[in-house]
């Protein structure tokens, strides 16, 4: 039985295979907007960490 591909070109996730002994491990490597909002959330704190530094010297 094979299984379905994924072939939407909108499909933002990329798979890796490993080949072992006992068969084939697929890693899927995906970014959710959850992951988006708390990396720019968290740049944006460390930009303002930075920012208020320097304007109280």
């Amino acid at each position: 039985m094979t299984e379905p591909q994924v072939t939407s070109p909108i499909d933002p996730r990329e798979m890796t295979r490993f080949v072992t002994d006992s068969g084939e491990i697929h890693v899927i490597h995906e970014m959710t907007l959850g992951d988006l909002v708390i990396m720019l959330a968290l740049a944006a704190i460390l930009l303002f960490l930075v920012i208020d530094r320097v304007v109280r010297r």
